[in-house]
């Protein structure tokens, strides 16, 4: 009587091992309607990717999803097509409504339809959020600016910025 201890890894899961990453992002307080952002990608090998600038939004919650945006959009853009499907993201914000909105509300503000998630504040960036959200996998986690190395970095880095 044998036992099988290992099984083989197909394709597929081979793939979903290598497309797990880490996206920390935040986005800094308004100076004149000028605001920094900042996301930092990390992959399975800890290879980091930093990605930061200013924009004009007079909201800080547009801030916000607009860096996790940005984060995504250059996770998706990284990954060969066929493969977009087993992306999984451990997204780490410091923006409750953003985690809320991942957890929560978007499948409930997107079941009533398009022209009412228009309707809402953010409402253009929350649908480009929704369509990511049909390929990619996303954990989102609150987490403390200051809670390890990587959510400092991106807060500093938005900051800086602003």
């Amino acid at each position: 009587m044998s036992q099988k201890f290992i099984e083989k890894l197909s394709p597929e899961k081979k793939k979903m091992r290598e497309l797990k990453f880490q996206l920390y992002t935040h986005g800094a307080e308004t100076r004149d309607s000028i605001t920094g952002w900042a996301s930092l990608i990390v992959d399975k090998n800890e290879n980091k990717t930093f990605l930061c600038g200013e924009e004009q939004f007079d909201n800080p919650n547009r801030v916000h999803l607009y860096s996790i945006l940005e984060g995504l959009n250059w996770i998706y853009s990284q990954v060969d097509k066929k493969y977009r499907e087993y992306i999984v993201v451990n997204l780490f914000t410091d923006s409750v409504y953003c985690v809320n909105i991942l957890k929560e509300w978007i499948q409930k503000w997107t079941e009533e339809g398009e022209e009412k998630v228009l309707e809402r504040p953010n409402g253009d960036l929350i649908l480009k959020l929704n369509s990511h959200l049909k390929t990619i996998k996303i954990n989102p986690k609150w987490t403390s600016k200051t809670q390890n190395e990587y959510a400092w970095m991106v807060t500093k880095k938005a900051n800086e910025l602003s």
